[in-house]
């Protein structure tokens, strides 16, 4: 009893904590309302900008591949062609590299902001861990690229990448697996420097691509309306990334050849899209491994230091017409059709809607989705929840309602 006890009030200083952290989130957003307007919140289409930084990354690299050679003689020449030579050169490649560290922020936004609002519970687990995935993606993106001028840069990032895999293999029990033997192939395995060119170039468009299908699927179960987010919004997103290229270009640059025979002892990074990479030379590759490994792991756990016990939507049997708008409104997938229980009903080939539990998050979709009363949440009219869901728009305090649902106080 007494363990239970003290789990209990670990998992409510922690969730306090989170509370304190959405209540943060809901100033910052009530001043972004101010700001710009309630429809133009930037923290509320977090997500949509996102992949609008994406689309602006993935244009701009497509148009440098017109110029770019993957081959070791002339990667150097080309990069500096693109930079001093080619009309909107340094442009292309400083909106290139604003929109991937503003993805990076982007990312780190909207994650934070699911965790302290409770996002990330019960069923979105998946999703919050598709957004750390995308965000450990999105470095390994940018170290890839950053290699692709091949001087004296690529050359350190490369050896960093070779040894940060190769680190993995030391510990004692991941290390049996050969985890880092197997990452580290594509450059350990290349027969001349013109191979492990060609497959610093491979990694780096592939996982642009499968940056591409992971926000595809993450999206896969949201609702289409926050797909849709202000057209004014994204073009104001391309505005300042095009503004901030401008300001702060990509300087005309002579690409420094590497020296074997006097290698650097420190090579600048990218502060946003590579900030593990600064520590590096002060960790070591196998503590800096074993510490971001961890910080990522603790990170896609979190949310289980938290119990999920939402109110579970019910459905009336008696009012449900199977008409399937709560199936065709539910983000989560939480709601399928099943046979009617009733065998008159069942004969005429009548359907019902079912609640799955572990998908439901409680959010209350179904209920303003329902014409005929059919579904609801436990202790909460369809009135209520109108009522309330108008409050929300008209006040941008959501906090409230979501504490009710869940059984804190308001």
């Amino acid at each position: 009893m007494r363990a239970k006890r003290a789990n209990r009030n670990r998992f409510e200083g922690y969730r306090k904590f989170r509370s304190k952290a959405c209540r943060l989130m809901e100033v910052l957003e009530l001043y972004a309302s101010k700001a710009f307007g309630s429809k133009f919140n930037p923290f509320a289409w977090s997500g949509a900008l996102a992949a609008c930084a994406i689309v602006v990354s993935f244009i701009t690299g497509a148009l440098m591949l017109f110029w770019y050679v993957p081959s070791p003689d002339l990667a150097m020449g080309s990069v500096a062609h693109i930079t001093n030579d080619v009309f909107l050169g340094p442009l292309m490649r400083s909106m290139h590299r604003v929109s991937a560290e503003l993805l990076v922020i982007i990312l780190v936004i909207h994650l934070f902001r699911n965790w302290a609002s409770g996002r990330n519970l019960g069923p979105r687990w998946s999703n919050w861990i598709l957004g750390l995935i995308a965000l450990a993606l999105v470095g390994k993106i940018s170290w890839s690229g950053y290699t692709l001028p091949w001087d004296e840069r690529a050359m350190v990032l490369v050896e960093w990448g070779r040894n940060i895999l190769a680190a993995a293999d030391k510990w004692p029990i991941v290390g049996w697996l050969k985890i880092g033997t197997l990452l580290s192939l594509p450059m350990n395995t290349a027969a001349t420097e013109s191979d492990l060119l060609t497959r610093m170039f491979a990694l780096h468009i592939g996982g642009a691509i499968v940056l591409v299908f992971l926000l595809m699927w993450h999206l896969r179960r949201v609702s289409s309306p926050m797909m849709r987010p202000p057209a004014a919004l994204l073009l104001g997103l391309v505005g300042y990334i095009v503004l901030v290229a401008l300001v702060v270009p990509i300087a005309k640059e002579a690409l420094k050849p590497f020296n074997p025979f006097a290698p650097p002892e420190m090579v600048s990074v990218d502060v946003f899209t590579n900030f593990p990479l600064i520590f590096y030379p002060l960790l070591g590759a196998p503590i800096f491994v074993a510490v971001f490994t961890l910080i990522w792991l603790a990170l896609v756990f979190l949310p289980k230091l938290e119990p999920y016990k939402p109110a579970i939507a019910c459905v009336r049997e008696k009012s449900c017409t199977g008409c399937r708008l709560c199936i065709n409104d539910c983000p989560y997938e939480a709601i399928r059709m099943v046979v009617h229980p009733d065998p008159k009903l069942r004969a005429r080939g009548r359907e019902i809607a079912k609640v799955i539990p572990k998908n439901c998050t409680a959010c209350g979709i179904c209920v303003g989705s329902c014409s005929f009363d059919a579904i609801e949440l436990p202790g909460l009219t369809s009135d209520e929840i109108v009522s309330r869901m108008k409050w929300v728009l008209e006040t941008g305090e959501p906090s409230g309602i979501v504490r009710e649902i869940e059984g804190e106080p308001g």
